[in-house]
């Protein structure tokens, strides 16, 4: 599966190939811009073959590459600027599943900018909830014993006010 790339830009392309042998064709800018790993390799001119990217899978990547083709240009208005949120917020709501590919996907590429959103998603989801609350968000099994609990509780009551 090729990407259409973007003819704003004058820099070579750059062939990635993901965990699922898919094949993405992008201008080299746009990614360096934001993906740190890439950069680094970019740098050290090792981008002549296809680059493998084994810890991401083909949607994740085309996900990343997607944000990152909308965050290549800096906005300059306060309209940009607001249209931009509008497009950030849209692009993460996704399912949980898809959070945790693109949570590990980007730091595995060292893309700071959209792993810190990423996270700021991940945190507004348990903010203010109950741990047994959080459990049932995250499907997390508890595996502490009722005793066990019980003592927490009164070690941090804190936490559970």
């Amino acid at each position: 599966m090729s990407s259409p790339t973007n003819n704003d830009h004058s820099s070579k392309i750059m062939k990635l190939k993901t965990q699922d042998n898919q094949t993405f064709e992008v201008e080299e800018s746009i990614l360096t811009n934001q993906l740190q790993l890439l950069k680094i390799m970019a740098e050290d001119d090792c981008t002549h073959d296809v680059i493998p990217v084994p810890n991401v899978d083909g949607k994740t990547f085309a996900m990343i590459t997607e944000w990152c083709k909308k965050h290549d240009n800096p906005c300059v208005t306060e309209e940009e600027q607001n249209e931009l949120q509008k497009w950030d917020d849209s692009f993460l709501d996704v399912d949980q599943s898809t959070l945790l590919s693109l949570l590990l996907a980007t730091n595995y590429l060292e893309c700071e900018k959209l792993f810190n959103q990423l996270c700021d998603k991940a945190a507004s989801m348990i903010r203010g909830k109950q741990p047994e609350e959080i459990r049932e968000t995250f499907n997390i099994t508890n595996d502490f014993t009722p005793d066990e609990e019980a003592q927490i509780k009164n070690q941090n009551p804190w936490a559970f006010q």
